[in-house]
C-alpha cells in the first residue's frame, strides 16, 4: 500500500509525459532509510510498464565498491552493455547507455539506487550522463539518504556539475498520522505511539504493525525484525544469516552455492519478506534488514559466513566483494591475488579512486607479492596515487618501486620508476628531488646504455627543462631524446617529447609550435594515450592564448574539454576550462570567465593557478574588495613553482590592481625581474604586459626589446596604432588600456569601453584623471544600464530564489545538493552579476527587474 505519494507520482508521471518537449531528465530522489524511495519508483515503473522500458541497479555498501556496479546490473537485462563492461571500455559504455536512453518509441527508465554508496566510476558516469540527458528519451532516476551525504561527499561534486535544467528533485517526507492510522488498523496497536516510535518512517510503521495482531510494540526497530525472523524455520533462518554479510544483491544461482543457502530457505525468506527473490538475483528487501540480521552475529560467526561466501562465489562477477570477504576473514592469500586485478579493471574504467583502494588493501602485505609481480603493481599504484591527486602517496610508493628494483638489480626497471618519481615530485612542488631524481634515471642505466630506456630517462629531464622554460635548451635535448631512442622509441616517450618541444616554442615561433604539438596529438590519439592527447590539445589552447588568438585559444580549449569527459580525465578537464577562462577573459565575455575560475578554485594546483588571477582582475576591474585576497592566493601559489607560465600572469594581475588601488602588493623590482625572465624565455606577450605597467608606474621610458607590438607601440606614445591591433584581435579592454593613453576623444572612448565590460574602477580612475584636467566627462552609466541583462546561469538563477526564500548558504547547499563553499562562489556571482553589494540588495533588485516572482 503506497500511502501519501500521490503528489510525488504526479511529478514523476509529468517528467516522463514531458520527454518528448523537454527532452530527459536526471531525478533525485532523496529520503532518509526506509521512507519508500524504492517502492515510489516500482509504483511509477508498474504505472508505466506498457509504455516505457526500465532497468534497474544498485550500488552497494562494500569496503572497496565495485567499479560501474549499477551498469553490472543494467547488462543482466539488456546484453549489449555487456562487452564494453567485461573490457573496461568505459567510452563505449556511456555511449551504449545514451543509446539506451535515446531510444525511439518508448522512453526508457535507469533506475539507480543508493547512489550514496556509488563508486568513483559510477559517479563519473552519472555526471557524463546528467550532461547529455536532456538529448535523450530517458529518465536517470537516483535515490540517495538523507545523512549519509555530508558537504564533501563526491555525490555533491557530480550533481554540482549537472546543468540545473536538467535535473529534477523529490523530497519524500514521512507520513501522517493519518496515514499511520490506516497502516496499523485493526492490529490492537496506538497509532500515535507508533508514529511516535517511528516518527512516520513508512518501513518502520509496516515492520511494527507485521507481527501479530495486538502484540505490543517492540522496543526497536531491532526487536521488529529480529521478531519476523524467530518465525522462520531453523534452516531459513541459518540462510538469512549467511546471506547478510553479503551487502549486494547476488545472482539467485550464485546464492545457493553458499553453505546453509537453498532455494526452499529464501522462499520462505521472501514469503516472510525479509528477501526479495527473482530467477535473477536475492536481495535483501530493505538495507536494514540485512544490517539488523548481520549485526547479531558473533564475531565467530561473521568470519565463518564470509569465508563460505569467498570460496562460493565466483571471481569473475565479484571481485570487489570477494576483497571485502577476504579482508573480512584474513584470507591474505585472496586478497593479494584479487586486489590488484580489482584495480586495474577499476583503472580501466577510470575509477581510479576505487584503484587506490585496492591497491591499498595490499599495502600491509607486500612481502606476500610475488618478487616478479611487486615492481609492476607499485608503479601501477603510485600512477593511480598521483591521478587521485595524494602527490605524498605516489612519491611514498614510487620509492618502494625504485628501491625494490635496485635491490633486485633491475637498472631498466629502476629508471623508468625514478622516471615516473619525476614528475609526482614536480608536481609537489619538490623541484631540487625532482632534478636529483631525473639524473638518477639516467645514472643508473650506465656509460654504455642506448635505446629506449634511456630516452625514456631523458624525456624525463627534458620535462624539468620545460616547466622552468628552458627555450634555447628544450629543443636540442628533444632531438637528442628521438636520436638516443631510435627506431624502438616508446610511443609515449616520442609523443611527451614533441609536447615538451612544442610548449617552449610556441611562445616565440607560434607555427612551428604548434606543428609540434599537433603531431603529438595525433600520435597519441592513434596510440590511445587520451592524457597525452589532451596535454597536447591544452597546451596548444594556452600557446594561443598567449599569441592572443582568442578564438583559437576557445576552440581548442572546448575540445580538450571534450576528450577529457570522452575519457574521464576529470584533471586534463580541469586545466583545459582554465585556459577557456583565459580566452573568454581576454575577449571580454567576464560573467563566463568568471563562472570558470570560480569552479577550479580549490581543485588541482594547476589549474587553480590560472583560474585564481583571472578570477581576481575581473572583481578588481570590478571594484569588489575582495579581489586582492584572491590575487594573493593566486600570487603566493605561483611564486612557490619558480615557473614564468605560473608567475607571469598572477604578476600581471598583481600589477593591475596596484595601478588601480595605488597599493602594491609586490615590489616593483620583483616586477622587474620577472619581466626580465619572461623576456628570456621570449614570452613577449607577457613580458610586454607587465612592461607596460611598469611604463605607468613610471619605472621604464622606452620599451624593452622584444614585447609584442602593441605593447611597445603604446610605450611610444602610438596609443591609435597599438588600440588598432587590439580592435583586430577583438580584445576590448586592452584596446581600452592603450586608448586611455590618446588623445580627449579616445580617451572619453576608453571610458565608454570599460563601463560597457563592467570595469567600473578603472573607469573611474580615468574619469577622474580627466576631470582633474578641466574636460567634462559625461556621467558614467547607470548600475541598471550596465548591468542590462543579469546574464545569470541556471545554477545562479536557482540560487537567487533560494535566497528569496530567505536561505543562509548551508541551507541552500542541502538543497541545491553543493557544498556550502561552491555556494559561496555561486552568491559572490549573483551579487557580482547584479552589481550590488548584499544578499537583500540582490533579491530586491532581481524582484523590481522581474527577474523573481512578487510574493507580496
Amino acid at each position: 500500500m503506497l500511502l501519501e505519494r500521490g503528489g510525488d507520482l504526479e511529478a514523476l508521471d509529468g517528467l516522463i509525459d514531458g520527454i518528448t518537449s523537454t527532452g530527459g531528465r536526471v531525478v533525485l530522489i532523496r529520503g532518509e532509510a526506509g521512507i519508500g524511495k524504492s517502492a515510489l519508483i516500482n509504483a511509477f515503473v508498474d504505472g508505466h510498464l506498457q509504455d516505457a522500458h526500465a532497468f534497474y541497479g544498485t550500488c552497494d555498501d562494500l569496503f572497496i565498491p565495485q567499479p560501474l556496479g549499477p551498469f553490472w546490473d543494467y547488462a543482466r537485462s539488456e546484453p549489449s552493455l555487456r562487452e564494453p563492461l567485461d573490457k573496461g571500455d568505459r567510452p563505449g559504455l556511456l555511449g551504449r547507455i545514451l543509446d539506451l536512453l535515446s531510444r525511439s518509441g518508448r522512453p526508457t527508465v535507469l533506475v539507480m539506487e543508493d547512489t550514496h554508496w556509488a563508486d568513483e566510476a559510477t559517479l563519473d558516469a552519472i555526471r557524463h550522463i546528467g550532461r547529455r540527458i536532456d538529448r535523450t528519451n530517458g529518465l536517470l532516476l537516483l535515490t540517495y539518504r538523507d545523512g549519509e551525504v555530508d558537504y564533501d561527499h563526491p555525490l555533491r561534486r557530480v550533481m554540482g556539475d549537472i546543468p540545473a535544467q536538467n535535473m529534477a528533485r523529490i523530497q519524500l517526507a514521512p507520513l501522517t498520522l493519518s496515514a499511520v492510522s490506516t497502516l496499523t488498523g485493526g492490529k490492537g496497536l496506538d497509532a500515535r505511539e507508533v508514529m511516535r516510535v517511528t516518527d512516520g518512517n513508512p518501513f518502520l510503521v509496516v515492520e511494527m504493525t507485521a507481527g501479530v495482531d495486538g502484540e505490543a510494540i517492540p522496543s526497536s526497530l531491532h526487536d521488529a525484525i529480529m521478531a519476523r525472523a524467530s518465525r522462520l524455520t531453523a534452516g531459513s533462518q541459518q540462510a538469512l544469516r549467511s546471506l547478510s554479510v553479503i551487502p549486494e544483491p547476488i545472482p539467485l544461482e550464485d546464492a545457493v552455492l553458499i553453505d546453509h543457502v537453498e532455494r526452499s530457505h529464501v522462499d520462505e525468506c521472501d514469503r516472510r519478506g525479509l528477501l526479495d527473490v527473482s530467477e535473477q538475483r536475492v536481495a535483501f528487501r530493505h538495507d536494514l534488514i540485512r544490517r539488523t540480521i548481520e549485526s547479531a552475529l558473533t564475531p565467530r560467526d561473521r568470519t565463518a559466513m564470509a569465508a563460505a561466501a569467498l570460496d562460493a562465489l565466483s571471481e569473475e562477477t565479484h571481485p570487489s566483494l570477494l576483497i571485502d570477504l577476504a579482508s573480512e576473514v584474513g584470507d591474505v592469500d585472496r586478497l593479494v591475488e584479487l586486489a590488484p586485478r580489482s584495480a586495474r579493471y577499476a583503472a580501466a574504467a577510470g575509477g581510479h579512486i576505487q584503484a587506490v583502494d585496492d591497491f591499498r588493501a595490499i599495502g600491509p602485505h607486500l612481502d606476500r607479492l610475488d618478487p616478479d609481480e611487486l615492481g609492476p603493481i607499485l608503479e601501477e599504484w603510485a600512477a593511480e596515487e598521483y591521478l587521485v591527486g595524494e602527490e605524498e602517496a605516489a612519491i611514498s610508493v614510487v620509492g618502494l618501486a625504485c628501491t625494490h628494483y635496485e635491490t633486485i638489480g633491475d637498472t631498466t626497471s629502476q629508471s623508468r620508476a625514478l622516471a615516473q618519481e619525476v614528475r609526482y615530485l614536480e608536481w609537489a612542488g619538490m623541484r631540487t628531488e625532482a632534478e636529483s631524481s631525473a639524473r638518477q634515471a639516467v645514472a643508473v642505466l650506465g656509460p654504455d646504455s642506448g635505446g629506449p630506456a634511456l630516452a625514456r630517462a631523458m624525456e624525463a629531464e627534458t620535462y624539468l627543462q620545460m616547466m622552468a622554460g628552458n627555450v634555447a635548451a628544450v629543443p636540442g635535448l628533444v632531438e637528442r631524446t628521438i636520436e638516443v631512442g631510435g627506431p624502438g622509441i616508446l610511443e609515449q616517450t616520442l609523443i611527451r617529447s614533441l609536447n615538451h618541444k612544442g610548449t617552449v616554442t610556441i611562445g616565440a615561433d607560434h607555427r612551428h609550435g604548434h606543428e609540434s604539438l599537433e603531431q603529438a596529438r595525433q600520435l597519441a590519439e592513434a596510440a590511445g594515450l587520451w592524457e597525452e592527447a589532451c596535454r597536447a590539445l591544452t597546451n596548444m589552447a594556452w600557446g594561443a592564448a598567449e599569441d592572443r588568438d582568442v578564438e583559437m585559444s576557445a576552440d581548442l580549449a572546448r575540445e580538450a574539454i571534450a576528450t577529457a569527459e570522452r575519457h574521464e580525465l576529470p584533471g586534463s578537464g580541469r586545466y583545459a576550462r582554465a585556459i577557456l577562462a583565459r580566452a573568454f577573459e581576454l575577449r571580454g565575455e567576464w560573467d563566463e570567465a568568471a563562472d570558470i575560475a570560480r569552479g577550479l578554485i580549490g581543485g588541482t594546483a594547476g589549474s587553480g593557478m590560472t583560474a585564481l588571477p583571472i578570477l581576481g582582475l575581473i572583481e578588481a576591474r570590478r571594484g569588489r574588495s575582495s579581489a586582492v585576497d584572491v590575487l594573493m592566493r593566486g600570487w603566493e601559489l605561483a611564486v612557490a613553482t619558480s615557473e614564468f607560465q605560473r608567475v607571469g600572469p598572477a604578476a600581471i594581475a598583481l600589477a593591475e590592481w596596484g595601478w588601480m588601488s595605488g597599493d602594491m602588493p609586490v615590489p616593483i623590482e620583483e616586477l622587474a625581474e620577472i619581466m626580465s625572465t619572461g623576456l628570456e624565455q621570449r614570452a613577449s606577450w607577457s613580458s610586454g604586459k607587465l612592461a607596460f605597467w611598469l611604463w605607468e608606474f613610471g619605472e621604464l621610458s622606452r620599451p624593452p626589446p622584444g614585447i609584442a607590438e602593441p605593447y611597445r607601440l603604446s610605450i611610444e606614445g602610438a596609443a591609435t596604432q597599438a588600440a588598432a591591433i587590439w580592435a583586430s584581435k577583438e580584445i576590448p579592454y586592452e584596446r581600452a588600456l592603450a586608448l586611455m593613453h590618446g588623445e580627449t576623444s579616445e580617451r572619453l572612448e576608453a571610458i565608454e569601453v570599460m563601463e560597457s565590460l563592467g570595469a567600473t574602477a578603472p573607469a573611474a580612475r580615468l574619469r577622474k584623471e580627466l576631470r582633474d584636467e578641466g574636460v567634462s566627462v559625461p556621467r558614467g552609466k547607470g548600475r541598471r544600464t550596465r548591468r542590462h541583462v543579469a546574464g545569470l546561469t541556471g545554477r545562479q538563477a536557482e540560487v537567487l530564489e533560494l535566497l528569496d526564500e530567505g536561505l543562509k548558504n548551508p541551507d541552500i547547499a542541502d538543497r541545491l545538493f553543493l557544498s556550502p563553499r561552491t555556494v559561496e562562489n555561486h552568491v559572490s556571482a549573483v551579487l557580482d552579476k547584479l552589481d550590488v553589494g548584499t544578499r537583500d540588495e540582490a533579491v530586491a533588485l532581481a524582484r523590481a527587474d522581474g527577474l523573481l516572482p512578487d510574493r507580496s
